[in-house]
């Protein structure tokens, strides 16, 4: 949470009201200054906990704050101008418990006025081929890599429940990512698990000019984010080889486009050309880096469930 005192009461009555499940509520606040902490800690229950912050994290850091104070097996973020709609918690976590699944999505209802962002963003599980209830993991990553990275169809955080330990493993939220940070580490989930969806509305996402996202748009801040999930899951060992081998051929497509868009589109142009002709022997080690920070290295089968 970050100055969302306007909209953290129904992010969290949403969150308070499920049942059916088991749950602790976690808030960390990245030094808020608008008073929002105060209404949170009205709101907790005993036992939930509300942490803050003494110096600002940013986006990514105080998502992998999040992960690392979390005690539960499963997490589901919430950001704090999105809620969840009833019986949210208890569907993906039964979902996931029964699949032995590493991740588990829904469709989301879209609140905003932007109208080109609801054709084309309304609607992300639709991409997917052949969606099942249950499914294996590896082959919704391929799709997605075989289109070239180029969209989430699985959705932000507030539509997705994952395994604790597994995002811990594979390397957490990455920080040099900025667009594109769910589906980087929603794909490194995707490749080492059964992969759950819940073909119902489960939560509702809010849209305005006002979130991180737009914010990175106008900057270009994600000018390098489509090369770094590429270059992620090329040279990961829990990727099978033909993932592996179509993101490299991605990489090298999509790379001549991105100095030139780096160059003359901006800002600071001379520094994204240094950085983008360097890219072919950067950003694989720094992938490889990131996987390293999580320990886990080799493929493994352990959220591999049952498909059916």
């Amino acid at each position: 949470m970050f100055n969302n005192a306007a909209t953290i009461t129904r992010c969290l009555d949403s969150v308070l009201s499920q049942d059916g499940v088991d749950y602790e509520v976690l808030v960390v606040d990245d030094d808020s200054t608008d008073g929002g902490v105060d209404v949170v800690a009205r709101a907790l229950r005993p036992g939930d906990r509300l942490i803050r912050n003494d110096t600002r994290l940013g986006l990514v850091g105080n998502h992998n704050e999040c992960l690392e104070q979390a005690r539960g097996r499963y997490v589901q973020f919430v950001h704090a101008d999105d809620w969840l709609l009833p019986g949210a918690l208890q569907a993906l976590a039964g979902e996931l418990e029964q699949a032995r699944g590493g991740l588990a999505f829904s469709p989301r209802q879209v609140v905003t006025e932007d109208k080109t962002f609801l054709r084309k963003c309304g609607q992300l599980h639709t991409h997917f081929r052949k969606l099942r209830e249950r499914n294996d993991g590896k082959a919704l990553a391929m799709q997605v890599v075989v289109n070239g990275i180029h969209h989430n169809w699985v959705g932000e955080p507030t539509c997705v429940m994952f395994r604790r330990q597994l995002a811990l493993d594979a390397g957490r939220f990455r920080d040099d990512v900025y667009q594109m940070l769910d589906l980087d580490l929603w794909l490194r989930l995707m490749i080492r698990s059964t992969v759950c969806f819940v073909p119902r509305e489960l939560s509702a996402r809010c849209h305005t000019t006002a979130t991180e996202s737009v914010r990175n748009k106008a900057i270009r801040r994600d000018w390098l984010d489509q090369l770094r999930v590429l270059a992620s899951m090329s040279v990961d060992p829990a990727a099978p080889s033909r993932i592996r081998m179509i993101s490299r051929l991605w990489w090298f497509l999509i790379w001549p486009r991105v100095v030139v868009e780096g160059v003359a589109l901006g800002p600071n142009r001379y520094a994204h050309l240094k950085e983008s002709v360097t890219a072919p022997f950067s950003e694989f080690a720094r992938a490889r880096a990131i996987l390293a920070r999580g320990g886990d290295v080799q493929p493994s089968t352990k959220y591999e469930g049952a498909l059916r």
